[in-house]
């Protein structure tokens, strides 16, 4: 499924991005940057695919993070925005993190893999649909091996629902999104593997109450209901963190990609740094002020 990317005899080269982490004491105020790293790592990419300076014509990137909430930028234009953030920092501990692609609020702690699958599209353009139907091939593939089916459509009340939520048995396991720069696209999932998912899902359900969502006259916040959410580990032998990389990995070199690992702290990130401080300054100015 690979071969799309191909621009010549050379073996297609993957470059692999693992920021895997088992800490799960949540991040102070005085943490805000660690918790930015990974949106500043997938930026520092996308721009040197587009800027045709990176040396891969696809790269991956692993990263579950320690407790958070991710806010996509509609959540920023909450009722009361103000209140659902002191509420999650105050009452549950929670920094959140404002997220420069789109969607709404996600839960992400070391049980949850965020994975970005970053291309380069110059030589073989994807729609926004295809992107989405690239990865949910890949994932199917790799869930082939488990006897498990994979279903695609919006789960309406689940958190950050959009059309290609990915469900098992009518119960949504990830999410994906997507950030476009130039011709270098990042398909953002999140995948629940194990640990409490009823409560990541009254998490988002309490911030919505907290924020007011019930008030915003376009009705663009879900009804969360936690119960329509499960992990990959209620369906499958998959229970880590992980077991998925490897085994997501192992189908990505069997489609003939060469992996090559690399380290983040190799990539110019302090831009992207910076970028994502300016986009979580209101959220910060809220929380100081408490």
């Amino acid at each position: 499924m690979f071969e799309v990317f191909k621009t010549s005899n050379k073996p297609l080269t993957m470059a692999v991005y693992k920021d895997i982490t088992k800490n799960n004491q949540a991040y102070g105020l005085e943490e805000a940057d660690a918790a930015l790293l990974p949106f500043a790592v997938d930026d520092a990419i996308l721009n040197a695919i587009n800027q045709e300076t990176f040396e891969a014509p696809l790269a991956i990137h692993f990263w579950p993070t320690r407790p958070t909430v991710i806010l996509g930028g509609m959540d920023t234009r909450l009722p009361n925005f103000n209140q659902a953030v002191t509420w999650l920092y105050k009452n549950q501990d929670i920094l959140p993190v404002v997220r420069p692609a789109g969607g709404l609020a996600v839960v992400s702690d070391p049980n949850v893999l965020n994975v970005t699958l970053l291309i380069d599209t110059k030589n073989q353009p994807f729609t926004i649909d295809q992107a989405y139907e690239f990865i949910v091939a890949l994932l199917q593939e790799m869930m082939d091996a488990h006897g498990v089916s994979l279903e695609v459509s919006e789960v309406a009340t689940s958190y950050c629902p959009g059309k290609f939520d990915v469900s098992i048995r009518g119960q949504k396991v990830a999410g994906i999104a997507q950030r476009r720069i130039g011709h270098a696209v990042g398909i953002y999932l999140y995948m629940s593997i194990s640990g409490d998912q009823a409560s990541r899902g009254q998490l988002v359900a309490d911030m919505y109450h907290e924020g007011q969502a019930n008030q915003d006259e376009k009705g663009r916040y879900p009804q969360v209901d936690p119960s329509v959410m499960a992990n990959l580990s209620d369906f499958s032998s998959i229970d880590s963190v992980e077991q998925f990389v490897n085994q997501l990995l192992a189908v990505i070199a069997h489609a003939g990609v060469n992996l090559n690992e690399r380290k983040q702290s190799e990539l110019d990130t302090a831009t992207y740094i910076e970028r994502m401080q300016k986009r979580n300054q209101v959220l910060y100015d809220i929380l100081a002020n408490q």
